[in-house]
């Protein structure tokens, strides 16, 4: 089909180069798994790693391709990855080249000049005088075409991939093979006569993270408004004030179990938790449904337990189960438990969702924990007596390691008095900011 000037390039499929394909198996240590490597005639499709080291020159080596069935996890975190680059201050660069001179030149740019995983390149090809200009992968797979002297297109990192595909890098002797070089065939028309260039998409690729412990300790500054009442607005309490708190954690993801234990400690408020998953059943490589434990002691020292006898500084105690959805450095699971303050047991439902970027398969400069708790009894019908919990922690890389550590918390509970008359409520709600450390391996 024949297209105006001013029309959009066009991608089109072939289903043709099927009879080209041959595959080939891949060593350990990931398993024995199929790439597809293509053949077209006086070309092979090859693909290359390239040493990227800092002062050194760019060296070309076979690559390892290999299938990675979490791809639509990985696509789910790249929001997040993106605010954390941004952060980190990542610019956009662009890469021209005349791939001839003379009368009739043929200049390429790219912005950027390196796809991401997932991301694209925003490719332009001009040449003065030229009828049209069409761009394709070596296998014919991806094609895209134009009339006119200058052809725009956007090529993404699957540029001729027949399937999804994740290819991470490699390290020999010290050094890091992390960029994948696609060839790119460029046919520039004049006058009847097409001439052939070809040129390189180059696909940063994230390096597999072996890594399965990870061990974390940092310090906030807590900006905390606090208050008690009573049914009718009398205030028992009501103060706003700013204190230290100091954590730690420590998390280990395997491929069958994972866990976590934490802890906290401030001025007036302390407490600890553990959280342990094990699989069941494996529904793919890289996911599984499993059975989740979790177990929590929270202290508070605040409440003015002066003012009413229903009030309790003791340590409050939770313990809940429930079934749990696993991938590597993510755990989320929905519990039902008990909650216990030494005075009543409650009944509580929780949501909780743990991400460890330093764990996933890819590593990611992004943590976040994410808690929801709520515990009710003491009627029938309506329960007066109320506990609930939400809490936010997120952590963004500055430097490798070293990470800003944000949060947000809200705890309100809800006691019915002796007489029964009347209900005393408390409210918690305060942020953090601050900062943290972690070593893993």
């Amino acid at each position: 089909m024949k297209k105006s000037a001013g029309d959009r390039p066009v991608r089109h499929r072939s289903t043709q180069i099927e009879s080209l394909r041959r595959g080939t198996l891949l060593a350990k240590p990931y398993r024995t798994q199929r790439n597809m490597v293509r053949e077209v005639r006086r070309f092979a499709a090859d693909m290359y790693y390239v040493l990227r080291r800092e002062g050194s020159r760019m060296i070309s080596v076979p690559t390892v391709s290999m299938n990675h069935p979490t791809r639509r996890a990985s696509l789910a975190l790249s929001a997040l990855m993106g605010v954390a680059l941004s952060l980190q201050g990542c610019g956009v660069s662009t890469s021209t080249v005349n791939l001839t001179t003379g009368p009739e030149p043929v200049e390429i740019t790219m912005t950027p000049a390196m796809a991401l995983p997932g991301g694209s390149v925003q490719l332009k090809v001009a040449s003065p005088s030229s009828d049209s200009i069409s761009v394709e992968s070596i296998d014919g797979i991806d094609r895209y075409w134009g009339t006119g002297s200058t052809l725009n297109a956007s090529l993404g990192s699957d540029f001729g991939d027949t399937s999804a595909v994740t290819r991470y890098a490699v390290r020999e002797h010290g050094r890091l093979f992390d960029v994948l070089k696609k060839p790119i065939k460029i046919a520039v028309c004049r006058k009847g006569h097409c001439r052939n260039y070809y040129h390189d998409l180059a696909v940063r690729l994230p390096e597999r993270n072996e890594r399965s412990v990870a061990v974390t300790g940092g310090w906030s500054t807590a900006f905390t408004k606090r208050a008690v009442t009573t049914r009718d607005k009398s205030v028992l309490l009501k103060e706003a004030l700013s204190h230290t708190v100091w954590n730690g954690q420590a998390e280990v993801a395997t491929g069958k179990v994972s866990g976590r234990v934490q802890g906290f400690y401030g001025a007036d408020e302390r407490g600890g938790s553990l959280d342990l998953s094990h699989e069941i059943k494996r529904v793919g490589e890289g996911m599984s449904y499993g059975l989740a434990l979790r177990v929590a002691a929270t202290h508070s020292g605040w409440l003015p337990t002066e003012h009413n006898a229903a009030l309790n500084r003791g340590t409050a105690y939770r313990a809940s189960f429930g079934p749990s959805i696993m991938i590597k450095g993510l755990t989320a699971s929905s519990q039902l438990g008990i909650y216990t303050d030494g005075k009543e047991t409650l009944q509580e439902v929780s949501t909780f969702v743990s991400l460890n970027g330093g764990l996933t398969e890819v590593r990611t400069p992004v943590t976040v924990t994410l808690e929801k708790t709520f515990a009710f009894g003491g009627e029938p019908l309506i329960p007066r007596r109320r506990d609930q919990l939400e809490r936010l922690t997120l952590g963004l890389d500055l430097v490798r390691n070293f990470a800003l550590r944000l949060g947000m918390t809200t705890h309100r509970s809800a006691w019915p008095t002796q007489d029964g008359t009347s209900d005393l409520k408390a409210s918690e709600v305060y942020y953090t900011v601050g900062g943290q450390y972690t070593l893993s391996w």
